[in-house]
């Protein structure tokens, strides 16, 4: 590969100090890759001249913005990394009324500016580092998606640089078909994104809350929490997650947060609190930004608040199913049998509450298609020893698959790169539009990766 003379912002090759660092993957499953160059981009410029280069070249590339890939798809060996996690601003313009993100601000920044200047927010996911890319284009989920919808549900318009390196101006009546596919297909299919354009809703105090139960209860707990959490029925204002950790944990909880006051969420909660078993109980009223602090692990108790995974772990195997109807005894049976006796103790299944304003939206509106699912499951595995990563990622696919069953697609944005049917599963009924907008917008397949668009057409 001959040295990129005409690659503009920071770029790192095999010879530059930095160069250990930018190829690491979050995930520590993964070895550290050998890409020939890292571009940072320090201006959209950057960008458009990396994706002239690498088409003139035929090199291959990739895209990382906050560089949480489950399957480390925003890395490669032997091509180029664009990396626009520099490319990270946060304004308000008062004209509009609108946000202007980068495309590599990370998420509790990105609240952090919205709360500082607006006391606003837009809906999304907890993890602090998770870049506003990644999670945007993939639909995004967070705890106060039941009120204000998915991520992609605040956003007004995208700029994105396509497969000749111009920058092109995407929303709702600019390139319509396009911004459609970008609303949940949009990572690394038809372009780099450098900007987003969001509707911020304003925020004040909320109510975070905690149960947690012996966990022997789990079947009692599921079969409630699946009654109280119908979708139709649910106070949209309250988003939970259930969290079903491995047996030796001793205990199973459930967390969320709700935009109202603690007697209403009281109220809300009691069917819950009087199953038996139950071991804790506790709200707080705080402002929302600390509330996006607790949960993301950067403020107060982190056991009690945390719903990544398990903290200080980065060695992991995640995969995801929706379930559309309530899980019967069966499959809380197999919940139990893989719960009981899993590989290590840091193995666990979390059930999000979905409904509200994320299935105000059709499931054909936007490329993301599992709106009207009841919840979502992530089935997770954290390990530090090398010798155990076999058994941890079995363990993942075969919970996964013993709940086949009762479950129905995955979750793009917890991508598992073992999901063979993976176009059905991420994009339902919305795959064949998918393609066609793919084949207009990148006939050449420029932009491609492993469960990228670019393997089907």
């Amino acid at each position: 590969m001959d040295t990129p003379h005409t690659l503009t912002g920071l770029v790192v090759a095999p010879w530059d100090p930095a160069y250990a660092t930018a190829r690491v993957d979050y995930n520590a499953r993964f070895k550290p890759f050998s890409p020939d160059y890292v571009m940072y981009a320090k201006a959209v410029a950057d960008v458009e001249v990396a994706v002239r280069w690498a088409a003139r070249h035929r090199i291959p590339f990739r895209v990382r913005s906050g560089g949480h890939s489950y399957e480390a798809y925003s890395l490669l060996n032997h091509g180029l990394v664009i990396d626009v996690s520099r490319l990270n601003h946060i304004h308000w313009d008062p004209a509009t009324e609108l946000w202007h993100i980068g495309a590599g601000a990370q998420l509790l920044e990105v609240y952090q500016a919205l709360w500082d200047q607006q006391e606003v927010t837009i809906p999304g996911g907890s993890c602090p580092t998770v870049g506003i890319a990644g999670l945007t284009l993939g639909g995004g989920f967070g705890l106060i998606s039941r009120q204000f919808g998915l991520t992609i549900d605040a956003l007004a318009a995208v700029e994105m640089i396509d497969r000749l390196g111009r920058r092109v101006f995407v929303s709702d009546r600019q390139h319509a078909d396009l911004f459609w596919a970008l609303r949940g297909a949009g990572a690394n299919n038809f372009g780099v994104i450098t900007e987003f354009t969001f509707h911020a809703s304003p925020v004040s105090s909320v109510t975070i809350f905690s149960i947690d139960w012996q966990w022997a209860r789990l079947p009692e707990v599921v079969r409630l929490f699946q009654h109280w959490a119908d979708p139709k029925r649910l106070d949209r204002r309250l988003t939970a997650i259930l969290t079903l950790p491995a047996q030796t944990s001793g205990h199973i909880s459930l967390v969320g947060e709700f935009l109202g006051d603690q007697a209403s969420l009281h109220d809300i909660l009691e069917p819950l609190l009087s199953i038996p078993g139950r071991t804790a109980y506790v709200t707080n009223v705080m402002s929302y930004i600390e509330a996006m602090r607790h949960f993301a692990g950067v403020a107060g108790d982190v056991s009690r608040w945390m719903i990544h995974g398990v903290p200080a772990h980065d060695t992991f195997k995640n995969t995801s199913a929706y379930a559309y109807q309530m899980l019967p005894e069966p499959a809380i049976q197999a919940l139990v049998k893989a719960l009981a006796d899993p590989p290590g103790p840091a193995c666990l299944v979390q059930l999000g509450t979905m409904g509200g304003r994320i299935a105000d939206v059709k499931p054909e509106a936007t490329a993301f298609c599992h709106r009207l699912a009841r919840f979502d499951l992530q089935y997770q595995a954290y390990w530090s020893e090398p010798e155990r990563a076999a058994s941890h990622i079995r363990w993942v696919e075969e919970f996964r698959r013993a709940l086949e069953p009762w479950t129905v697609g995955a979750y793009v944005n917890y991508c598992d790169a073992n999901i063979r049917d993976w176009p059905d599963a991420y994009y339902g009924k919305n795959l064949r539009r998918l393609l066609s907008i793919k084949q207009q917008w990148d006939p050449g397949n420029l932009f491609s990766y492993p469960q990228g668009l670019s393997q089907l057409v």
